[in-house]
């Protein structure tokens, strides 16, 4: 698969609904960050912390890098109800720069290439105008034209209903931003792949596969699975249900505590702490983590290759998330199956 890089686009800007409808309909993603044609983050904040300045900047940078392919996942449900179950999937142009679009009642948008083409055609400007104060009827968004992906001549549009995992995984504030959790799906669709089985043989690591959602179920079946955990018990919805752990159960032993990552370094040694605070007398911790990276984490009480019998009151066992996906796909491989297909598009 081409190694594109992945980003969402999120479009719960102001306007009306018939204008994100055209946006769709025309291909764009945009953001609306004040009524203005300027594409310089400090005009918008003068803060990097600031949401504004981060993704008027990241739509600058990315249309005038052109360091490879960019894929997107766009959606537009926010606004318009008939596209709450759907995402359109396409690449960024690679020629574009950042485009600006007039949207204003009587009329279709207006599109510009560029800050100076809107800038000379005299775009309302905030900046430019202290007084100026538009409603919803009039708006200028900054946007990217998308084109098609590698498989499709012009971006296509996915359903939920056929893949729930793009909605699962969406990123949850930004309204323009990478978006990681989604990387080997978005490749996968933008190459035309129908499931991962395609290509197993050529990655090493298959949990890399899968979202962080989806090993939280793996990680949850396997324990349902392997022996060393008899009579075990999934007590609370896996994932988000608490701060520290995402998987929460009983077994013969008692409670289960377990938190599930793909993290290294000192993020993973975070969690490590985190999930620390839950051992004890009748529990027992789980950290499912990346192979190899027990060594990041000896000042903690991490034990491997052993069972849940075999531990003291503060250990936690660390599981490696490829022992995982390699012993369910062998006991239950309709299971990997399911999450490997990919989706078709709709058809119109």
């Amino acid at each position: 698969m081409t190694e594109a890089r992945t980003m969402f686009a999120r479009h719960k800007l102001g306007g009306t609904s018939d204008y994100v409808r055209w946006l769709r309909e025309n291909h764009y993603i945009a953001i609306h960050w004040d009524n203005s044609p300027s594409t310089d983050e400090e005009d918008y904040g003068n803060d990097a912390r600031s949401r504004a300045y981060q993704e008027i900047r990241r739509m600058r940078r990315v249309a005038r890098s052109h360091d490879g392919p960019v894929v997107v996942g766009a959606y537009y449900g926010n606004k318009v109800d008939e596209f709450q179950n759907s995402m359109l999937i396409g690449r960024i142009e690679p020629e574009a720069d950042v485009n600006i679009i007039h949207a204003k009642a009587g009329g279709s948008p207006e599109v510009y290439p560029n800050e100076e083409a809107a800038r000379e055609a005299g775009v309302p400007n905030k900046f430019e105008d202290e007084e100026l104060e538009l409603g919803d009827e009039e708006v200028v968004y900054k946007a990217l034209p998308l084109v098609g992906c590698e498989a499709y001549d012009e971006p296509r549009a996915f359903s939920f209903k056929d893949y729930p995992l793009l909605s699962a995984v969406r990123p949850r504030h930004h309204s323009f931003c990478n978006w990681h959790a989604a990387k080997a799906h978005l490749r996968a669709i933008d190459s035309g792949r129908d499931s991962f089985r395609e290509i197993e043989s050529d990655v090493e690591d298959h949990s890399k596969l899968l979202a962080p959602a989806q090993l939280e179920v793996l990680c949850n079946e396997y324990l349902r699975l392997e022996d060393s955990f008899p009579e075990y018990t999934q007590t609370l919805p896996v994932g988000r249900t608490m701060r520290a752990v995402d998987i929460v159960g009983q077994f013969q032993s008692g409670n289960l505590f377990a938190q599930v990552t793909q993290d290294t370094g000192s993020d993973l040694k975070e969690k490590a702490k985190k999930l620390a605070s839950y051992t004890g007398e009748n529990s027992t911790c789980v950290l499912f983590g990346p192979s190899d990276e027990t060594v990041t984490l000896n000042e903690y009480n991490i034990v491997s290759g052993l069972t849940p019998t075999n531990l003291q009151n503060n250990d936690i066992l660390y599981i490696p998330v490829t022992n995982v996906v390699a012993f369910v796909d062998s006991q239950r491989p309709e299971l990997l199956d399911t999450m490997y297909d990919l989706p078709d598009p709709i058809v119109r």
